[in-house]
């Protein structure tokens, strides 16, 4: 290449880039120009429609003060009326009038038609009218017509406002689009020139640029792609790190992870907690010491001991394989409570071998709701049976009661016959009628019984409450006597007959007064009164007390006496208190333990007299 033709394409690049500096120069002097214009137009434009809008809604304002004060004046509306009017007099202070474009003339015509208007108001709402107070409703009903009035012009003039600014908006977008439209087409043309020539001059360099560019490019897209790779796949890692973490420590039961050598990988928080109650060494769970020496400092007790002691030979089983999983419960019994507990393994396999997961959980609630159920079960089974010896004792009754009247009968008749001869022996006549007398007794038991256990009972009749505590007496005088109880009776006279189902009230009698006598007896008092009192309770009631000198009543257990299943029998199912109070509310009545007795224990139980 000469020197001439280096010096002429030196020149040619120097002119073409002088061409493009100049034309990009003017456009973007146009552009900016042409922007600057219409963003000062829409600002000029939004900043009078906001102060006109706020003007508005002050006026607004003052309008709804003097509202108020047209409906109750007191202080309290007066104040806020004039704070509305002095707002919006604010409001006209801070308005600006003068705008770069003529036509924007909307916010000094709204500010000279409201000035005058709220200067009246704001006068005539301080200081009146000739001859007329402020405080006038005359006055608050001339400014609010006077507002009402020009509000409606107010409104136009803001009309007027949002038309002139799209107009203004539109004239001034259309004229600066062609402008600018105009001068784009001239530096389009001048620009193609440039652009042709500044092509020819620097395709080659540019395409052997790109070529590089485009290499590099790549080897730094195949960086990012492996180094993305890395952080997802470190970020998924990481994820499922913490997924496990809060789901173990989401479980309740005591996890522990073991290696293959048995030695504590991972553990979740209940673990942590149940570790450390005993050895505070384990405050982390005990991860990086063997499960055996961690699980045994655990035991607190003898009992506990033992039961660890043997769960721990069997995940020895497992970790060594001859088993893939265990389950062994066992008790860990304290002096405060009865527990359980339960150690279970299972075992899965990743890339570093053998893994576990050792599970202890607290099965007391599920141990004590089965020996709960196996209870019912068996005491179930005792109702069974004694429904069973309920109906044979009404057969048998029903059987006993045939022989007995015919005793009864011959007895009689006996005695008739010995009455009729003058020399009858008053001796013999005397055993006789004491004969006929214990069998209408025996018979009067057996009829109370098989009364009591039969399984239908009858309707409400009028029944007298001291003839039912009686034949119950009858019935439990056996086991009284027998316990060494002695049963006094302080009965009322003319108690009125009550209307109940004597059945029912019996069995209530007759479990009151067992569970009294069971309670005496039980507890070896040295005392066994057995009292069972009637009288009137008010006006409308009857109230019958039941009290022993038994040993009492705990007050924390009195509060769930009546609850079922609360007994404190050996052999209980506690259900009769609980069947009673049922029956007595079922009656209109009410039964109760007396809590202000000391030294007895005092059932009561009321009903209705109608």
């Amino acid at each position: 290449m000469t020197k001439n033709q280096t010096s002429t394409n030196v020149w040619t690049v120097v002119i073409v880039v002088l061409l493009l500096s100049i034309g990009m120069g003017i456009a973007a002097f146009v552009y900016r120009s042409t922007t600057q214009v219409r963003e000062a137009l829409a600002e000029e434009i939004l900043e009078q429609q906001h102060d006109v809008s706020s003007l508005i809604q002050e006026y607004g304002n003052v309008m709804l003060s003097i509202e108020r004060k047209r409906l109750d004046s007191n202080a309290k509306n007066q104040n806020a009326l004039t704070n509305a009017l002095s707002t919006a007099q604010s409001q006209l202070v801070q308005m600006r009038s003068n705008y770069s474009f003529e036509r924007l003339d909307g916010a000094a015509k709204a500010n000279t038609f409201i000035k005058p208007i709220l200067e009246d108001v704001d006068q005539w709402t301080t200081q009146g009218l000739h001859g007329i107070a402020a405080d006038d409703p005359f006055v608050l009903d001339l400014a609010a017509q006077r507002m009402q009035e020009r509000y409606a012009d107010i409104r136009e003039i803001s009309a007027e406002i949002d038309n002139v600014a799209n107009e203004l908006i539109a004239a001034q977008t259309d004229f600066l689009g062609r402008f600018r439209d105009s001068m784009l087409l001239l530096l389009a043309g001048f620009a193609m020139l440039s652009l042709t020539i500044a092509t020819l001059l620097i395709r080659q360099r540019n395409l052997q640029t790109q070529l590089a560019i485009d290499q590099e490019s790549n080897a730094q897209k195949l960086i990012e792609a492996e180094t993305r790779g890395r952080l997802q796949a470190e970020e998924a890692l990481l994820g499922s790190e913490q997924f496990l973490r809060a789901t173990l420590n989401s479980l309740n039961s005591d996890i522990a992870i073991l290696d293959h050598n048995g030695v504590i990988s991972a553990v979740n928080m209940p673990w942590k907690s149940f570790v450390s109650s005993n050895e505070q060494q384990y405050a982390d769970g005990g991860i990086g010491h063997h499960y055996e020496t961690v699980f045994k400092s655990t035991a607190a007790t003898e009992l506990e001991r033992d039961g660890i002691h043997m769960a721990t030979s069997m995940v020895a089983d497992v970790l060594s394989g001859k088993s893939d999983e265990m389950f062994f419960e066992y008790p860990c019994h304290r002096d405060e409570k009865r527990q359980w507990s339960l150690v279970s393994m299972s075992t899965f396999n990743t890339g570093e071998g053998r893994h576990s997961v050792l599970v202890h959980e607290d099965v007391t609630e599920r141990k004590r709701l089965e020996e709960r159920d196996r209870r019912l079960r068996a005491e179930l089974a005792h109702v069974s049976r004694l429904t069973t010896a309920g109906e044979l004792a009404s057969g048998l009754a029903h059987e006993l009661n045939q022989p007995l009247t015919a005793i009864t009968h011959n007895c009689d008749a006996v005695m008739s016959s010995m009455r009729d001869q003058s020399e009858a022996d008053a001796e013999v006549l005397e055993t006789v009628n004491d004969i006929s007398e214990q069998a209408q007794r025996a018979g009067g038991i057996i009829r109370s019984m098989r009364h009591l256990v039969r399984k239908d009972t009858g309707d409400k009749v009028p029944t007298d409450i001291n003839e039912l505590v009686k034949e119950t007496v009858r019935l439990t005088a056996p086991e009284a006597r027998e316990k060494g109880v002695n049963v006094t009776l302080l009965l009322a006279d003319d108690l009125p007959k009550l209307h109940m189902d004597p059945v029912q009230i019996q069995q209530v009698l007759v479990n009151l007064e067992r569970n009294s006598v069971e309670a005496m007896w039980q507890n070896e008092s040295s005392v066994r009164e057995l009292s069972i009192e009637t009288c009137l309770h008010g006006e409308e009631h009857v109230e019958v007390c039941i009290s022993d000198t038994g040993p009492g009543i705990e007050p924390t257990f009195a509060r769930k006496l009546f609850s079922a299943f609360q007994t404190t029998k050996t052999n209980g199912m506690g259900l009769g208190l609980s069947i009673s109070r049922s029956i007595v509310e079922q009656h209109g009545g009410r039964l109760w333990i007396d809590p202000d007795s000391e030294g007895v224990t005092i059932f009561r139980f009321t009903i209705p007299v109608t």
